[in-house]
């Protein structure tokens, strides 16, 4: 009697063992099955469009750089896509409306914006561009000198145009 309660036991633990192993299997499954979604997305979002060549994104850099100095609403909205998150290197994180309201209206005021020691990397309809990032302006009328490190992501819209879609300046070390 003592050996049949042993198997049945045993029993009992491997059925536990083969259920929470086809419930390990189901939830792997169903998360590979979500990514691909996302996956398919990002791929959907790039059909029909070329990849944006370096010259295309060196200009947008240079053009979004040129506008920083010189920056309006309509000019700002037109480079920046909807969905924009500016990082700043104090860790202030904004989105297109506080980033545009504070180049056109806050403290800061550009007089003159270089990228230098630029990379460009391009995946699909986006373009990683990293550089220093050099500037010289007045910060609430006080001369300011800016060398930081800035990570910018642009992409293309749906009429084939790049937009920065996101930025992070980092502090460099001295």
């Amino acid at each position: 009697m003592v050996v049949g309660a042993r198997e049945l036991i045993m029993s009992a633990k491997s059925s536990w063992t083969i259920a929470l192993l086809v419930l390990f299997l189901f939830i792997g499954c169903k998360q590979n099955t979500d990514h691909n979604k996302s996956e398919t997305i990002t791929t959907t979002t790039m059909v029909g469009q070329d990849p944006p060549t370096t010259d295309a994104v060196q200009q947008a850099v240079s053009i979004f750089n040129e506008a920083m100095v010189s920056p309006t609403v309509e000019l700002m909205d037109d480079l920046c896509a909807d969905e924009l998150t500016y990082g700043h290197s104090s860790g202030l994180i904004q989105n297109k409306a506080e980033f545009i309201d504070d180049i056109v209206n806050g403290p800061f005021d550009f007089l003159s914006v270089e990228a230098a020691d630029q990379s460009i990397h391009i995946s699909g309809n986006t373009a990683i561009v990293r550089h220093i990032f050099l500037a010289k302006g007045t910060n609430a009328g006080e001369d300011a000198d800016v060398r930081i490190g800035n990570v910018q992501v642009y992409q293309k819209d749906r009429q084939g145009k790049l937009k920065l879609l996101a930025r992070q300046a980092y502090k460099l070390p001295n």
